[in-house]
């Protein structure tokens, strides 16, 4: 019996034990930092240092990529779950949060419909509130829902995919179905789209489930059919085409359509199809051989894709793959600012064949790279908390570039500001009403909060 319990308890601590990925002089390992989840869907990285995350049942949830910490923030009453993973399905984050404490989510909330939802962050509480709905109505179904989303100039843009059973509504400019939509953050339409008083931002796409920014352009990867899926550069008021053209405006059959419609042709295709999925762009130094590059997550081929763009990012140039057939179906990808690259598993989908401790986040870095300080690593200091309105912070990293700190309100308010010029540093916020209080020490590149109560 000891001996099976011995056993038992040498898988259970294998499944957080490091594997590697060895590239031509980059070692990178890999980690799992969460299990046990239900079909992450997405994923994406706050400044506060927590990865959020939806799952298909409702649960948006979060991770600290640091201490693996995992904590349910909220599940969302009104998903409707049914047909090929269908439920709640992207999530992004206000540019300025948590200071902005607005989280949009979107899922299907009937068997016909979708919708786009924003709630409310409270800090104190750590839950939502307040769910405002700022799109509703989109035609939803068992599959091709989309989605992905992410916010550019204040402007949000989500993918949504033709609704599975009439691939025609994506040539329909009076539909929602098939298309790339772009708002502003209200919800209304904005006066300089395309076309008036539409969302409609680009058209003729099947099934979008990759959205990312990178080179100053839009990728997006989408599922063909059994053949053709696709990476596209997004341009506005485009037709990419679905569903008279698959893929490239290689066949005889294309090529009129093509030239009458003025179609924007993939960068890169699959035949046959390889199920391509969430996508992130990477350009860190820490794995040199990804530079500018965009990893893309692949469900029906279970792999990471990496696709290496040329250097203006108009085209790629080579394609590799790594983690084949290792950790099942892979459904997004997110790259950190300190570079460090995180992918979700999707085992427990419709078509997925889940292990025990499935599904997974999983960290991907090179733990040799000696870069920019991260400063989810060091150790910062503040004495006495609570305090008096005086207080010494205390930054344990070389300061070799500018620092600021930020005392920010519950309400998400800056009410004092200013740079860091020791590493020990008198701060006196004495003339700020008692509460609590966030401090945001931050660089070019990273940043990081902790909490302070005055009182």
């Amino acid at each position: 019996m000891k001996k099976i319990f011995l056993f038992l308890a040498l898988i259970i601590k294998c499944n957080f034990c490091f594997s590697q990925i060895q590239l031509d002089n980059t070692l990178i390992t890999e980690r799992v930092v969460a299990t046990n989840l239900d079909v992450p869907w997405d994923m994406v990285y706050s400044d506060d240092g927590w990865i959020w995350f939806t799952e298909l049942s409702g649960r948006i949830s979060r991770v600290n990529p640091d201490t693996d910490v995992q904590e349910v923030i909220y599940t969302v009453p009104d998903v409707a779950v049914f047909g090929f993973s269908a439920g709640m399905h992207s999530i992004v984050l206000h540019p300025n949060f948590p200071t902005t404490p607005y989280l949009f989510v979107h899922y299907t909330n009937t068997t016909t419909t979708s919708k786009l939802v924003r709630y409310t962050y409270g800090i104190n509480s750590n839950t939502l509130s307040n769910p405002l709905t700022i799109l509703d109505n989109i035609p939803g179904n068992v599959s091709h829902n989309g989605s992905r989303m992410l916010i550019l100039n204040d402007k949000l843009f989500i993918s949504i995919g033709d609704g599975y059973s009439n691939p025609s509504t994506a040539q329909d400019l009076n539909t929602l179905n098939g298309n790339m939509l772009r708002l502003n953050l209200d919800g209304s339409i904005p006066l300089d789209n395309p076309i008036a008083n539409s969302y409609i931002w680009s058209f003729g796409h099947r099934n979008p489930q990759g959205l990312c920014v990178g080179n100053g352009k839009i990728y997006s990867s989408e599922h063909g059919t059994s053949n053709n899926d696709e990476i596209n550069i997004i341009e506005e008021n485009r037709n990419f085409g679905w569903p008279n053209v698959q893929g490239y405006c290689d066949l005889t059959s294309e090529t009129a359509f093509c030239n009458n419609e003025n179609v924007a042709e993939p960068i890169w295709a699959w035949t046959p199809a390889i199920a391509p999925c969430g996508m992130d762009y990477f350009n860190h130094p820490s794995i040199p051989e990804w530079q500018n590059s965009l990893l893309l997550a692949v469900l029906k081929d279970k792999k990471l894709i990496q696709l290496q763009l040329n250097p203006d990012g108009t085209s790629i140039i080579e394609e590799n793959s790594y983690l084949v057939n290792t950790r099942g179906r892979i459904r997004d990808v997110l790259v950190l600012p300190n570079g460090r690259i995180y992918i979700c598993t999707t085992n427990r989908d419709f078509a997925g064949s889940p292990n025990v401790d499935d599904d997974k986040i999983i960290e991907l870095k090179n733990d040799n790279f000696l870069g920019t300080i991260d400063f989810s690593n060091q150790i910062i200091k503040l004495f006495p908390n609570p305090s008096n309105g005086i207080f010494t912070l205390e930054l344990n990293t070389n300061l070799d570039s500018d620092y600021d700190i930020e005392i920010i309100s519950i309400n998400g308010s800056v009410v004092l500001k200013q740079s860091i010029t020791n590493n020990t540093t008198q701060i006196n916020a004495q003339s700020l009403s008692p509460g609590m209080y966030f401090i945001k020490v931050s660089n070019s590149n990273a940043s990081t909060y902790k909490k302070i109560i005055i009182k």
